[in-house]
């Protein structure tokens, strides 16, 4: 097997799951450098009016990467390795194969990343508002226009860095040779070296858990993404009529000249699909 260079790696839920499957495992503190990177804005993030004081803690961070090593990057190759070789993982399961919650699987593909992960910025910015502004009632949060000046910069801000905010991403997986829908839950401050959209995009394969498996006629809602951060009845009460108030975000993000696909996830996940927990991305 060739030597893995993976932009993206939980090691602990690897070496988890290589112990559970009794594969010989080193120390983690063993394989993993030291060097932590805290991705961040520095200082205050220049939002105007609603600029927020970095020393508070409150300013824009990204998300935390470290670093691994080639005698490290080999390490984790061969534990991968090992977990194939014992048939621990379903490799490019294809129709035949019975998918079930829990069950580790590589799946090769290219990705990209999904518009409810590129909306959940804005949603991000709104709750940060929120919190600036006092504002305590959500009908208020349809006042909130993406032209007003604060607002704009602020979006400017996280759209146009390459860095990603601290929410979990949700990729869609295609050309694999699995028959359904593949989404792939990458969750923040596991990337080796730099955390960017560029690093996740594109020709790679997922080494994940399946975490849910959506039937045919059937959706699951996605306001783990969406609404990250959000305190849990909020999220709720935005989910019951948040299909309007997408189809307005994205209106005004083209206004901006992002574009948003209109096919792709918003709301909600369709079946059939499975969605997948990243372990490693490479």
């Amino acid at each position: 097997m060739a030597l893995r260079s993976p932009s993206f790696l939980d090691l602990e839920t690897l070496l988890s799951q290589a112990e559970y499957h009794e594969i010989d495992v080193p120390v983690a503190r063993d394989i993993v450098e030291t060097t932590m990177s805290k991705r961040s804005a520095g200082g205050k993030a220049g939002l105007g009016a609603i600029a927020l004081n970095g020393s508070a803690g409150s300013d824009f961070q990204y998300q935390s990467t470290y670093s691994l090593a080639p005698r490290e990057k080999a390490t984790v190759s061969r534990v991968i390795d090992g977990l194939i070789r014992e048939k621990a993982v379903q490799v490019n399961p294809n129709g035949e194969s019975a998918l079930s919650k829990d069950v580790l699987v590589e799946i090769e593909g290219t990705t990209r990343i999904t518009a409810v992960s590129v909306m959940s910025k804005v949603f991000f910015l709104f709750r940060r508002l929120m919190l600036s502004r006092d504002i305590n009632d959500l009908n208020q949060l349809a006042n909130l226009d993406l032209e007003d000046a604060d607002v704009a910069e602020a979006i400017q801000q996280v759209y146009l860095a390459n860095e990603l905010l601290p929410l979990p991403v949700l990729l869609e997986l295609s050309g694999s040779t699995t028959p359904h829908k593949v989404y792939v839950n990458v969750r923040p401050d596991f990337f080796i070296d730099k955390a960017s959209a560029d690093r996740i995009e594109g020709d790679v394969r997922v080494l994940g858990t399946v975490s849910r498996l959506i039937p045919e006629g059937d959706f699951r809602v996605t306001d783990e993404w969406l609404l990250h951060g959000w305190e849990f009845m909020m999220r709720r009460i935005m989910m019951a009529q948040i299909q309007d108030d997408l189809e307005e975000v994205t209106r005004q993000l083209q206004r901006l000249g992002l574009r948003v696909p209109d096919d792709d996830v918003h709301a909600y996940i369709s079946g059939p699909a499975v969605v997948l927990d990243a372990i490693a991305l490479y």
